[in-house]
């Protein structure tokens, strides 16, 4: 601000350090006065956001707590197992030309493995199609022939069936010709090398040995006491320790009904999904099975549970607040979960929406999510 414009504004002639005196009260009304007005409005702001927060209700959906009676797991070891392994094979003779894989490579369904010499296939396939020409040609003529009375029906038959005999031909050395590109039967890996370049096979001599891996089947010896609670379709969690514990969950596929003679086991396949290859053929495992003794458990949705800090709570709904409680999860079971702790069935635990819910928080129910309301 301009001096000579304020020193107008007053009526004396005041020394200078008296002016500045006032100047310098002047700037401190101004800031506070500014100050007062920005600390009114931020209350008033604060003031309105905390109203709205107050009224506002998260939305959430709600599931019944029950009781039931669940089995007791039981853990049991077992091996993977690839789900197809196979020996390919030669289905004709012939000098390899071609093998562009190695042990370990990755081949999907259909890939070339192996391409033998048709030289010698295909100079037969040119002689045969000449020959199904001419016989074509015979077969025509003795069509008009017979048409006119000139040859016998049995003439006719006996040049037709010469032309079939050499479309018959041309067919099986066409399929020969494709039997010397070997392909993968399947989506897997190659784990051992049969054949090379240069080396002569016979019909039925091995290509490559093959594994499908991305799917297992872990085998289990189940005791022949728990085998009665078990059937096709049934969940199970299997542990492999040698890949940090690593938890999968499988179905029982197979079930041996044939015992083990001298350890009265029964032989049980739990397919597993192995997408990213991490389980190997022959890997130890760890296959949990819900066989034991019936236990009464208190069991809620597995949603239901939020885990954090190291801690596990659920978030139930009472008069529409919520109502925060730790617990302690049990059997799992399905979609279900065993909770141990300060709660009664019946109640409505929350399972949408519990992320980021906090104790005593106003709630809104949109919906509900009963067990057996939902799909296994």
């Amino acid at each position: 601000m301009d001096n000579s414009g304020l020193k107008t504004l007053c009526s004396y002639n005041l020394p200078d350090y008296v002016f500045q005196a006032g100047k310098k009260r002047y700037y401190l009304f101004l800031c506070t006065g500014i100050l007062i007005f920005y600390t009114i409005a931020l209350f008033f702001i604060c003031g309105r956001s905390l109203a709205q927060e107050q009224t506002f209700k998260a939305p959430v959906v709600v599931s019944r707590i029950i009781e039931m009676d669940v089995r007791q797991p039981v853990k049991m070891v077992g091996t993977a197992f690839p789900l197809r392994e196979s020996i390919v094979a030669c289905s004709i003779e012939g000098l390899v030309v071609e093998f562009p894989v190695k042990r370990g490579d990755y081949v999907k369904k259909g890939q070339v493995l192996a391409e033998l010499n048709t030289t010698s296939l295909k100079i037969r396939l040119k002689g045969a199609k000449a020959d199904k020409h001419l016989a074509l040609i015979e077969y025509e003529r003795a069509k008009e022939l017979y048409e006119g009375d000139a040859i016998s029906h049995s003439e006719l038959d006996e040049v037709e069936t010469k032309l079939i005999a050499q479309e018959a031909n041309v067919e099986g050395i066409e399929d020969d010709i494709g039997k010397c590109t070997i392909k993968a039967p399947f989506d897997g890996r190659i784990t051992e090398e049969h054949t090379e370049v240069g080396q002569w096979l016979k019909k039925g001599d091995s290509v490559v040995s093959m594994l499908q891996l991305n799917y297992v089947k872990v085998r289990v010896p189940v005791p022949e006491k728990y085998i009665q609670y078990m059937k096709v379709g049934d969940e199970s969690e299997v542990i492999f320790p040698a890949l940090g514990n690593m938890k999968r969950t499988g179905h029982i596929v197979h079930i041996v009904p044939q015992a083990d003679k001298r350890a009265r086991t029964f032989p049980v396949y739990v397919k597993i999904d192995n997408k990213d290859d991490a389980i190997k053929s022959g890997m130890f495992a760890e296959a949990t099975f819900e066989t034991g003794s019936l236990l009464s458990a208190t069991m809620i949705l597995k949603d239901g549970i939020v885990r954090r800090g190291g801690m596990e709570f659920i978030y139930l709904a009472v008069d529409g607040k919520v109502a925060e409680v730790p617990i302690q999860a049990g059997i799992a079971h399905k979609d279900l979960i065993q909770i141990i702790g300060n709660v009664k069935p019946g109640i409505d635990v929350i399972v949408r929406g519990n992320e980021r819910l906090r104790n005593g928080q106003d709630i809104q129910i949109t919906g509900r999510m009963d067990p057996g309301e939902i799909d296994d």
